[in-house]
């Protein structure tokens, strides 16, 4: 019967999950549903009909045979692989060097799109055959997954693998030597798992890419101790690209290269059956970054013997040729190799053997029961020592094991340098080495195996696949690989008063009162005011104060998530408590309105931090606290209640990869909700990787407080983007200001690029701000002399501040890019008094109608003026000066903030590719674009 049997509604609801990131640090999508097994074959839509190895049902398109020219799965389109699927026909037995040339010529090449789901059935293996390629080039957001039919990923040996092979060399067992003859081009080497013939004599030979590809759930058996490995690598040559790759639940090895010389980085091996790294045959290669998660299962399927890494292969077989660099591996052992009542369960974390050399670096070793290394030398004549020994040649630098039996299995490593042995140790969330011996201090020296690649590794100054601080959405692992294999699987709302479900959509009003988590599994909503923490009232004395303290809670929201506002909606993080909104560039949190775009203007409120940091009052005031007194009463904008303390390292948490979008409603006159509002927020508090967009007030506004920033966009805001007053200090380095493109602003707002204090008699001469590295791009809205308010500077410097800007461009603001204003108490002019703002420039550029300054000029300036410039696609200045990185002198606000010295103007340095800018993969899509 053929075969071709899936319907679109297995794929229908994944295919758009998989081609958006996941939260947290899995990627992509969970799995579908069970296919229908008995649809009706129609004919394949133009541009796909007429080819032998294809047919379609629907949008279930069914490979099968030999690919026999150049092809290419699509993302929008279901794939089944039925059967053996070659790539080209390069895996015959080849005759003569002619034969070896024709097989090149007629290469074809697969292309795989980012995002595109193939599911293998039982007998289904993809087959690259060498002369051909594979160009599998998936995404961090869009990964590429090979599967078995079944609605999930827990199975194991449903479906076969993907083998790729080349015309790179393999050396022979038993010390036979290379696989081809003098003068050949080839070799016909049988490879395993039935795949016809491979190898030949070109180290550089190309296979392709794979890039950001999972497979799971494979290892289907085609004999007796011959399954299909997750990834098999036979010949391949080192001008073919593998990293970012997954192999999960597989039935034999995960990874494995017979010979050849392709390097890789970035590999995860999770819940495999039998080795996770293997390489035999006159490998030749380096291995950087790969992480490894034994399986759970109590006893492996029948011979498996579960290593974490398998070299070569023993005594008679041995080929002294194998040599490989690996750096910065983690091996995790667990259930499946620590059965001693299996016959083949209880295994090292490493198998070294067949009279390899090897070298291993700053790599970690764990769980693994009967030892973390075992290392064999061969003994061809398998009479043991009496006659003669081939000698494994091991080198360890930086390796530590925590295994129940000890570091070593039989022999010590020949060489052993750093901090190799036994060590105790554990991982945190991200799989990184918690303990100080993870962190070596300086780099390690990797010297890679010489393939001819010209291979670097990274010389990394720690151990583990993962340097040791990393977030766990940040680790090089996150956003890509299978769900719930790396982190646990997705978890439902915690009940609470606070708190009603209808389905996915959990809606919060009213106060959260105790530490909760808002979980990417479901949408939410904010209804009215929603408090986190009690420490907005009016405080009456130190006591309540610390009582504030220490009944604070904390709102952790995880990567991914969505909340949205009703009309009323507002987030309010009170004083004495915390927001943990820590997302990643994969899996940004996003705050907006109802509706299903991010293109209103007010339709919610915004995002409102409130600490205990200092603020000073207007007209000059001083400090908001009274002496003695550990906490002000400071009514917040927005109609937040009260803020403010004597501590400027306060704690309010972390915002960071958080996207907040069109708020800004109106809760009185003039007093609408900014995007970020942070008031009295301290220092200890985090804030990067922030993007407003469309506020109908300011996007980031700072009244006093000590909080620093770095990375903030401000896109589309109807008012000012950057406002800072009420005595901040603080530093902020890398901002992206676009302005509106609309031609009148709202009510009363005045669209500034920067505004900072207020002016004459609410004048804080405390406010003292440093920034650097802004960019800030003028459009209609500030450009509008017909509207009242529409014709504004990039920048108001006012009420006696002191503010330091360095390395700015400022573009496109018709009256003019910088107006310093002085404070004026008493309204008469300079007649009897003004108190003088004091401004800085270093390297600031503008480019505005009316000229560089508006009003005065800076009272310190260093190559600063006007100068004509644009910005390419990265948002990178174009046709700006040439300067030397000064040196910024952050405010000193407690907090030891450094700015990194920059010899570039602007926030991204030119030369960046637009999806390497700082600002790409996390901001909302289409939003950061020259005006």
């Amino acid at each position: 019967m053929k075969r071709d049997y899936l319907l679109a509604a297995l794929f229908g609801s994944t295919m758009i999950l998989t081609a958006c990131g996941g939260g947290g640090g899995g990627g992509g999508a969970g799995p579908g549903p069970d296919p229908d097994p008995d649809p009706d074959p129609t004919d394949c839509p133009a541009g796909f009909d007429g080819l032998d190895f294809l047919s379609c049902d629907g949008n279930t398109f069914t490979v099968s045979g030999t690919i026999d020219q150049d092809f290419t799965m699509t993302a929008d389109r279901d794939w089944i692989l039925d059967g053996q699927v070659l790539v080209g026909g390069g895996n015959i037995e080849i005759s003569d060097n002619a034969e070896a040339q024709q097989v090149k010529d007629d290469g074809v090449v697969l292309t795989i799109e980012a995002g595109t789901d193939i599911r293998g059935l039982t007998d289904g293996v993809l087959i690259v055959t060498r002369g051909s390629r594979m160009e599998a080039n998936g995404t961090v957001s869009a990964p590429i997954t090979f599967s078995s039919l079944d609605a999930d990923f827990d199975g194991l040996g449903e479906w076969g693998g993907v083998i790729i092979q080349g015309f790179a060399p393999q050396f022979r067992s038993g010390n036979l030597g290379e696989c081809f003859a003098p003068g050949d081009t080839f070799c016909n080497l049988a490879g395993e798992g039935g795949a016809g013939f491979f190898g030949g004599n070109d180290p550089a030979d190309d296979s392709g890419t794979v890039r950001y590809v999972r497979i799971a759930e494979g290892g289907t058996a085609v004999g007796v101790d011959d399954e299909v490995n997750g990834l098999t690598m036979q010949g391949v040559g080192y001008q073919t690209t593998v990293e970012y790759v997954q192999v999960h639940n597989n039935l034999d090895d995960a990874f494995e290269w017979f010979g050849g010389t392709v390097n890789a980085r970035y590999i995860v091996a999770t819940g495999n059956d039998d080795d996770s790294i293997d390489y035999d045959e006159g490998y030749m290669g380096n291995i950087q970054y790969a992480l490894v998660l034994m399986g759970d299962r109590e006893t492996p399927e029948g011979n498996n013997d579960p290593r974490g890494i398998e070299a070569n292969s023993s005594d008679d077989e041995y080929v002294p040729q194998t040599n490989a660099t690996l750096a910065n591996v983690t091996l995790l052992g667990a259930a499946a190799n620590n059965n001693p009542a299996s016959a083949n369960g209880a295994q090292p974390g490493m198998r070294l053997r067949g009279a390899l050399t090897t070298a291993i670096y700053n790599t970690a070793v764990n769980n693994f029961d009967t030892g973390c290394i075992r290392i064999d030398d061969a003994d061809p004549d398998a009479d043991g020592p009496i006659t003669e020994l081939v000698l494994s040649d091991v080198t360890l630098v930086n390796v530590i094991g925590d295994c129940q039996d000890g570091f070593y299995d039989r022999r010590d490593a020949d060489t052993e340098t750093g901090v190799t042995g036994a060590a105790t140790f554990t991982v945190d969330d991200a799989y990184a080495i918690n303990e100080a011996i993870a962190e070596l201090g300086s780099p390690t020296t990797i010297v890679a195996t010489s393939n001819g690649s010209g291979f670097v590794f990274d010389q990394t100054d720690y151990i583990g696949a993962v340097e040791p601080g990393t977030a766990a959405g940040d680790a090089w692992w996150a956003g890509w690989t299978l769900p719930g294999t790396l982190v646990p699987e997705e978890e439902g709302p915690a009940p609470a008063d606070f708190v009603s479900c209808n389905g996915d959509i959990c809606t919060i009003e009213g106060t959260i009162d105790t530490d909760y988590t808002l979980v990417n599994s479901v949408q939410w909503i904010l209804d009215g005011q929603v408090l986190v923490g009690g420490g907005n009232i009016q405080i009456a004395d130190n006591a309540e104060a610390q009582q504030i303290k220490d009944d604070g809670v904390t709102l952790t929201i995880q990567p991914g998530t969505d909340i949205r506002g009703l009309t009323d909606g507002v987030l309010i993080v009170t004083r004495g408590s915390k927001l943990e909104a820590a997302g990643t560039a994969n899996a940004p949190i996003t705050f907006s309105s109802l509706d299903e775009n991010f293109d209103g203007l007010g339709e919610w409120g915004g995002v409102i931090v409130q600490g205990f940091a200092p603020q000073f009052r207007s007209g000059n005031l001083g400090v908001c606290f009274a002496p003695g007194d550990t906490f002000c009463n400071l009514a917040g904008e927005g109609g937040a209640g009260f803020f403010g303390g004597d501590d400027p390292a306060d704690d309010s948490g972390t915002i960071r990869y958080v996207r907040i979008a069109e708020g800004g409603t109106a809760v009185g006159v003039d007093d609408e909700v900014n995007g970020l509002t942070m008031q009295g927020v301290g220092h200890a508090t985090q804030v990067a990787y922030v993007q407003v967009h469309n506020n109908l007030d300011d996007a980031f506004e700072w009244f006093g407080g000590t909080v620093n920033a770095r990375y903030i966009v401000a896109t589309g805001n109807d008012d000012d983007s950057i406002d800072y007053d009420e005595g901040y200090m603080g530093n902020i380095q890398y901002a992206i200001v676009i302005m509106a493109d609309r031609e009148t602003p709202e009510g009363n707002n005045d669209p500034r690029g920067i505004e900072a204090n207020s002016s004459d008699d609410e004048y804080v001469t405390q406010t003292n701000a440093t920034l650097a590295n802004v960019t800030i791009l003028g459009a209609a809205s500030n450009n509008n002399p017909a509207s009242a308010n529409g014709a504004q500077p990039g920048m108001r410097l006012r009420g006696a501040l002191t503010t330091a800007i360095y390395n700015t461009a400022v573009n496109n603001f018709d009256t003019g890019c910088i107006r310093i204003d002085d404070a004026d108490p008493d309204a008469d002019g300079p007649i009897t008094e003004l108190v003088l703002s004091d401004v800085t420039l270093v390297n600031v550029i503008g480019d505005c109608q009316d000229g560089f300054y508006d009003r005065r000029d800076a009272d310190t300036e260093t190559n600063s003026g006007a100068a004509t410039f644009g910005v390419d696609a990265a948002l990178a200045l174009t046709g700006s000066p040439t300067i030397t990185a000064p040196t910024i002198v952050p405010v000193d606000n407690g907090s030891g903030f450094e700015f990194d010295a920059t010899d570039y103007i602007g926030a991204v340095e030119p030369g960046t590719a637009a999806g390497e800018a700082w600002w790409a993969g996390w901001t909302l899509p289409g939003t950061v674009a020259a005006p």
